[in-house]
């Protein structure tokens, strides 16, 4: 039983601590402007308020849109009781990595999955 305890303590500090070390390394090799990849012409980025897909979508942003700037990303961030509650799908979709961009003069969250770095924008 205590050899249970230990390694259930070792693995929250260890899910407690990489997830952080992870976002600020993402902080500092970040570029300063990012461009739309990935989302088909027929469709938008959604610019949301908070770093979820559940949240409210703010602005559509174009497919070929370039020069969002970008204020930094992380992943997210769970207690370690709900990751474990949680299946190995919904593991992943809260381990999203969001970036906070500006377009147009609103800030706010997108997925990063379909944000590449604009070299023409610096």
């Amino acid at each position: 039983m205590r050899q249970r305890f230990t390694i259930a303590v070792a693995i929250a500090l260890t899910c407690a601590q990489g997830p952080a070390a992870a976002q600020d390394e993402e902080v500092h090799a970040s570029p300063s402007f990012w461009a739309v990849t990935g989302v088909a012409p027929d469709d938008v980025l959604h610019l949301r308020d908070v770093p979820s897909a559940d949240s409210k979508s703010l602005a559509g942003i174009p497919f070929n849109a370039r020069g969002l700037k970008n204020f930094g990303c992380r992943r997210g961030e769970l207690p370690f009781d709900q990751w474990a509650r949680m299946s190995e799908a919904q593991r992943r979709a809260a381990n999203t990595k969001w970036c906070r961009v500006e377009f147009r003069g609103q800030q706010g969250w997108v997925a990063g999955r379909f944000l590449k770095e604009d070299h023409a924008a610096q």
